[in-house]
């Protein structure tokens, strides 16, 4: 029987393995910006994709990935993308999953620079938005357009503390076969687990709760 570890325990030990970093009792800090091959034909086959492995640490490095482990374990989702920032996390989501003249369905209530890249967006790509406060299926509906791409909910809203029922959106998005993100950052995974609700990607600034003690920029997303 797989033995089952409280949320305390997998914030401390998820995602790492001793035995796979010499049984060091912390997971080690990998400094370096490259990775090494033990043959030619071994780093032809990791660039090319068809052997799994470590490149370059801008893409990938097995200290970030224990963090993007334990995030995905904490969310209980199946991976994480871990990035230098909230807003960066942010931005690469939505950016994905949206094109020129595409709309996005948005709670009324955002942190301040992800309104900044909404009018971005709209500014430069014709990206439109609607900020909704999402609080009936009949206003839900009516705000979603044909070329909504996308529903950006952050709950809480900071600072308001308002909250968004997220089965209720997910299951008109689910109908219309819309993705829904959101913004987890307020909650963390230990008070909410949206995926868990039906959402589809789950971001989050670790800057705050996750880090915990003002001393990390970086953020993550979670699916």
């Amino acid at each position: 029987m797989t033995k089952q570890h409280r949320f305390e325990t997998k914030a401390i030990h998820s995602g790492y393995s001793k035995k796979e970093h010499t049984d060091s009792l912390t997971p080690p800090i990998y400094q370096t910006s490259t990775f090494t091959f033990s043959s030619v034909e071994q780093g032809a086959n990791r660039f090319a994709g068809h052997e799994q492995g470590y490149i370059y640490s801008r893409l990938s490095n097995p200290t970030v990935k224990v963090l993007e482990d334990r995030m995905a374990d904490l969310e209980e989702g199946e991976a994480a993308l871990a990035f230098g920032s909230g807003m960066a996390a942010v931005s690469a989501v939505l950016i994905a999953l949206t094109k020129a003249n595409d709309h996005i369905l948005c709670s009324k209530g955002v942190y301040g620079c992800t309104f900044g890249l909404l009018e971005m967006l709209q500014d430069k790509y014709n990206i439109g938005h609607t900020f909704s406060t999402l609080h009936s299926r009949e206003a839900i509906l009516s705000q979603i357009k044909e070329n909504t791409s996308c529903i950006y909910i952050e709950t809480p809203i900071n600072p308001t503390m308002k909250l968004i029922d997220l089965e209720l959106i997910v299951r008109i998005a689910k109908e219309k076969g819309i993705p829904v993100i959101v913004d987890n950052t307020f909650s963390t995974p230990y008070l909410q687990k949206p995926l868990r609700l039906g959402c589809d990607l789950v971001v989050h600034s670790a800057t705050k709760y996750i880090g915990g003690h003002g001393d990390v920029v970086g953020g993550d997303r979670c699916r």
